[in-house]
C-alpha cells in the first residue's frame, strides 16, 4: 500500500509551490474599442468609419491615448486631465475630463499639430469608451486600479513636501505650488484636510492654507499635513 502511494506520488504531477511574488502590473494597458462617445455634444468615433480604434493606458508617463485612424494617430491627454473614472454598465468605461482639457496629437510616433480627430473633442468633458466584445472586464478593473495607484502617488508625493515648508505659515504653500511642483491640476472643490478634532475641512483659498499650516504646525504629527483629493 506503501509503495503504491510512494509510486502515485512520484508519477504524477509536481508537488503544488506557492510563490509571494506580486502579479505583473501590465504597462501600457491596451482596450481595443468598437464606439467612443463624446459628452455632451453627442459626438463619436467608432470601427464603421475607423477600422481600428482603442485606448492605451500609461502608467509610467501618466497619460493616456486615445488611438484613431487605424491606431496611427494618437491623441495624447494626461491623467492630471481626468477628474473622474468609473465602470459602467454593459462594461463601458467613462473618464470625466477639466473643461478645455490640455492634449497632444501624434502621427505614427511623431507629435503634429493637426487634431486627427477633426476637432471632435473639443466642448467635450467625459469620453465613454465602448470595449469590443472580447474585452475582458479584468482589463477595465486593471484601468481602474491604476488610476487609484496615481491618486496614491500624487496624495504620497504631497506628503513628502518639504516639513519646514509646511510649518512656516509665511511659505508660498497653496494650490498653486502644488500644481506647479507636481505637474497636477487640482480642483478646489476637491481637496481638503483633517484638522486637530480630525474634521475633514475644505481648503479653497490662501485664508484655508494659513488655518491649516497652523493646525499642522501645532497637531501631534508636527510637520505633516495629510490632504485628501476627491
Amino acid at each position: 500500500m506503501d509503495d503504491d502511494r510512494r509510486s502515485r506520488t512520484s508519477a504524477g504531477s509536481a508537488p503544488t509551490t506557492f510563490s509571494n511574488a506580486k502579479p505583473k502590473i501590465v504597462d501600457p494597458i491596451r482596450i481595443e474599442c468598437k464606439k467612443v462617445a463624446i459628452k455632451p455634444t453627442g459626438a463619436f468615433l467608432d470601427t464603421y468609419t475607423d477600422v481600428k480604434l482603442g485606448v492605451l493606458f500609461c502608467h509610467s508617463t501618466r497619460d493616456m491615448y486615445l488611438c484613431l485612424n487605424e491606431l496611427k494617430d494618437k491623441i495624447c491627454i494626461p491623467y492630471d486631465q481626468v477628474t473622474g473614472f468609473r465602470i459602467a454598465e454593459y462594461k463601458e468605461l467613462e473618464i470625466s475630463l477639466t473643461p478645455n482639457f490640455d492634449r497632444r496629437f501624434f502621427q505614427n510616433g511623431v507629435e503634429i499639430k493637426g487634431d486627427p480627430s477633426n476637432g471632435l473633442l473639443e466642448k467635450a468633458t467625459s469620453l465613454l469608451f465602448i470595449p469590443c466584445p472580447f474585452v475582458s472586464l479584468n482589463v477595465l478593473v486593471s484601468v481602474e486600479a491604476a488610476f487609484g495607484r496615481y491618486r496614491t502617488e500624487i496624495f504620497l508625493d504631497i506628503r513628502d513636501l518639504d516639513s519646514s515648508n509646511i510649518q512656516d505659515n509665511n511659505s508660498n504653500l497653496n494650490n498653486e505650488a502644488i500644481e506647479s511642483r507636481f505637474d497636477f491640476q487640482l480642483n478646489q472643490e476637491r481637496i481638503s484636510y483633517k484638522n486637530g478634532a480630525y474634521d475633514m475641512v475644505a481648503i479653497r483659498d490662501e485664508e484655508d492654507w494659513k488655518v491649516a499650516k497652523w493646525e499642522t504646525k501645532h497637531s501631534d504629527k508636527a510637520g505633516v499635513m495629510d490632504l485628501y483629493l476627491y
